[in-house]
């Protein structure tokens, strides 16, 4: 076997074996220990705020309006697994006050360095085929699988970063745009803050017509859309906090890590909808259709490898109540503390999916159902 067959044979079998294999591993890891791990990045993010508002106050730090958590592929490739928080104003790179502030993320890297280990083992079954500069440059790709789920967990923090008094109050733009990715490089918008106040009757208007409209990350928080029509409108990441939607329809919207917290959704309809990571929580979704909606948040795995830029869907603590989830796929959605009072599953997929035991003799779930789901203690 000559070296390049050897490597394309490396890559074919030990890579993607293990690439699921240590992902899998992560995304488990994520799920168990994902509110301390919240709570770290929060604390960094607030000790990372007052630092910058001490900088302002000295007149030596201008608006921020960027806000990148940043990974340094070379740092990852040779075992360090420290990242930074940079604040920049609205010049962004060309920023001439740095501020910025080191975190560790070892929790995610240290799955891609057992990865690295696994196939160096592998490697040595080509004698003098495959050296350690292949095994870097292979670990080197690789590396931005895992920082898919930083991303993750820090689009996750922010919803409630954005709301602390460290962040309320430095001096910033109307828009602050927070970004996970690599060093003045790749990266990608996990959050847009928005402190412009919104009248419902602009809103309105500026959303009707809206079919096929583009609008992730947009705020449309706590203003009256009331039965208005929603027809394959892209809405991921857009935020809907207390909000009335009450007797809209979202048909077919893609609503990705959506933000519907404390919203009013009732009679509402989100048929065909993707809500994979929306949350739910405190929302009032008494009567709402929701049949066919797709909103899985399950391990990867080799026959469905792909990692989902999202947590799991939320309706702790809200009010589903005549609510109709017919035909959906739940798999690992969280119904803890919700009302389930005449909810229909029927057909739908929950596997995975959890509640609390004192709500299952409310709900008529099937034998197949019920062995899938799983079963909290309210204490």
């Amino acid at each position: 076997m000559k070296r390049q067959e050897a490597l394309l044979h490396l890559r074919e079998t030990s890579v993607l074996k293990y690439r699921v294999e240590q992902i899998a591993a992560l995304h488990e890891y994520l799920i168990i220990n994902r509110d301390e791990l919240a709570r770290q990045i929060l604390s960094v993010f607030k000790d990372s705020c007052i630092q910058v508002l001490n900088l302002q106050k000295k007149c030596d730090k201008g608006k921020i309006q960027h806000i990148h958590f940043t990974f340094f592929r070379h740092r990852v490739i040779n075992h360090d697994a420290s990242c930074r928080i940079y604040f920049y104003d609205h010049q962004g790179y060309m920023d001439s006050v740095e501020c910025a502030k080191e975190f560790n993320a070892n929790w995610v890297f240290k799955f891609l360095d057992i990865f690295e280990r696994q196939l160096t083992q592998d490697s040595k079954k080509y004698v003098n085929k495959i050296y350690s500069a292949d095994i870097s440059q292979i670990k080197r790709e690789e590396a931005s699988f895992y920082v898919n789920y930083m991303a993750n967990l820090i689009r996750h923090v922010m919803k409630d970063a954005v709301e602390t008094d460290e962040f309320l109050a430095l001096g910033k733009d109307s828009e602050v745009y927070i970004r996970v990715g690599e060093y003045k490089d790749f990266n990608e918008l996990v959050y847009k803050f928005d402190s412009k106040e919104q009248q419902s009757a602009e809103v309105r208007s500026r959303l009707d017509p809206n079919e096929n409209d583009q609008y992730a990350h947009e705020s449309f928080k706590n203003v009256d859309l009331s039965h208005m029509y929603f027809k394959l409108v892209n809405l991921c990441y857009s935020h809907f906090s207390k909000t009335s939607l009450v007797g809209s329809y979202l048909v077919g919207c893609p609503l990705i890590g959506a933000d519907f917290r404390s919203a009013n959704l009732q009679e509402t309809s989100l048929d065909y909808s993707l809500i994979h990571g929306a949350d739910f929580r405190g929302a009032n979704l008494c009567k709402a259709q929701l049949e066919e909606v797709q909103g899985s948040f399950v391990v990867p795995t080799e026959k469905e490898f792909h990692i989902p830029p999202f947590m799991e869907t939320n309706f702790a603590e809200a009010n589903l109540e005549d609510a109709s989830f017919k035909g959906a796929d739940l798999r690992g959605a969280n119904f803890r503390g919700a009302l389930l009072k005449q909810t229909d599953f029927s057909q739908a997929n929950l596997e995975g999916a959890s509640f609390y035991l004192k709500d299952i003799q409310l709900l008529k779930l099937t034998d197949q159902q019920l062995d899938g789901i799983q079963v909290f203690s309210n204490d």
